[in-house]
């Protein structure tokens, strides 16, 4: 399987929307999760930046399995929330991994295709068309001009 595959089913994956940029974000908060037991309050500041984006982050991530979050007693007030890796985090943290290790040997180019690829695939989708189906029939022409072709310089 090759690079762009693998981008077009990690983009499919995480939504295309969100953008390239979006693999650290993930990477950082899973990897931190990884090494030890902390809370959320604890991992906003680790993290650093936009304190609602990373929230959001940990919520979807929650949801989709990744993560899972428990609450510990913390003496008095609200219990503490513990966020750990589940299985499935560990299984995309590795894969995570594996694709930035492959993003490293692309260059600028190779990424901005494939996000224009994207960006073509999606205007296809919004516009009610399956994208195989469009390349099939794309391939059937391409095909139908190749054979006459032929046909015309054989006479």
């Amino acid at each position: 399987m090759g690079h762009t595959e693998l981008l077009y089913i990690l983009f499919s994956f995480l939504g295309t929307k969100r953008g390239l940029w979006m693999f650290g974000s993930e990477m950082q908060l899973l990897e931190l999760c990884s090494k030890k037991q902390l809370g959320i309050r604890e991992i906003l500041s680790i993290l650093g930046g936009s304190r609602t984006s990373k929230l959001r982050l940990i919520k979807e991530l929650e949801r989709s399995g990744s993560l899972e979050l428990t609450q510990c007693p913390n003496g008095r007030g609200r219990p503490k929330k513990i966020v750990t890796l589940s299985p499935l985090g560990i299984m995309m943290l590795e894969n995570l991994k594996s694709i930035n290790d492959m993003m490293i040997k692309m260059n600028e180019n190779d990424m901005l295709t494939v996000l224009e690829q994207l960006r073509l695939r999606n205007k296809i989708i919004d516009s009610g068309i399956d994208p195989y189906e469009r390349f099939i029939e794309m391939n059937e022409i391409a095909l139908n001009i190749r054979n006459s072709a032929e046909s015309s310089a054989s006479i």
